[in-house]
């Protein structure tokens, strides 16, 4: 529980949680000009800003953006690159593929981010945490332009301009954003440092909650 110590701010993204839906493309820079926006709209001068995945993409473009509004970052489970940048570009499932309904949709779809055997050494889980995806109203366009989104990025040349104290976390067992991504990162910003988690998919505050909270709470607070 970080609640205690600190005032906790979480964004729903463009098109995603419970936002209305986008009615035209953007990218993962208009994403973090959002979030700065968000911390001076509620007269935030400077922030930790924590980014996971996607979220962590956000992260990085808000640090080389935005660095007057930047305290400390986390980047948990995320490069610094995707799609097109480093030849991997993927788009959307086929549209007669979507499942409308968000529970159901994570019930199919999550267990491929996690690392194998998660959900049957830990039964309950899956439903638990799908359950937690029922306010989200993305719809297959607006992950499509998610995803238009996330293979144009690439912040690649830009990490040695960030000078805040970063910290990454990364599963050793991610089959989203493999270790690799990680780790240059950790090489590309001027003393950052990585925590490896074994055996841990793309997801470290699930599958290790109470390491990944120790470690967040000691990098932020000491």
């Amino acid at each position: 529980d970080l609640e205690s110590d600190l005032r906790i701010v979480t964004i729903d993204n463009r098109d995603a949680g419970d936002g209305d839906e986008e009615a035209a493309s953007y990218s993962i820079g208009d994403m973090a000009d959002d979030a700065a926006g968000l911390l001076k709209s509620l007269g935030i001068d400077k922030a930790h800003v924590l980014g996971h995945s996607m979220g962590g993409f956000i992260a990085l473009e808000f640090a080389v953006r935005h660095p007057e509004l930047l305290d400390r970052l986390i980047l948990v489970g995320t490069a610094a690159a995707a799609g097109r940048a480093i030849g991997h570009e993927f788009g959307p499932p086929p549209r007669e593929d979507w499942i409308a309904d968000p529970v159901e949709r994570g019930k199919a779809s999550m267990a491929q981010s996690y690392a194998p055997g998660f959900f049957d050494r830990n039964p309950g889980l899956l439903e638990t945490f799908a359950e937690r995806t029922r306010g989200n109203r993305i719809t297959w366009e607006g992950y499509a332009r998610q995803v238009a989104a996330i293979n144009e990025h690439n912040v690649r040349d830009r990490l040695s301009e960030i000078a805040v104290p970063t910290l990454i976390i990364h599963g050793d067992l991610d089959p989203s954003i493999g270790l690799k991504g990680g780790q240059l990162i950790a090489e590309g910003v001027p003393g950052a440092r990585i925590n490896v988690y074994e055996g841990v998919g793309h997801h470290p505050m699930r599958e290790q909650p109470e390491r990944f909270v120790e470690d967040v709470r000691a990098f932020l607070i000491g």
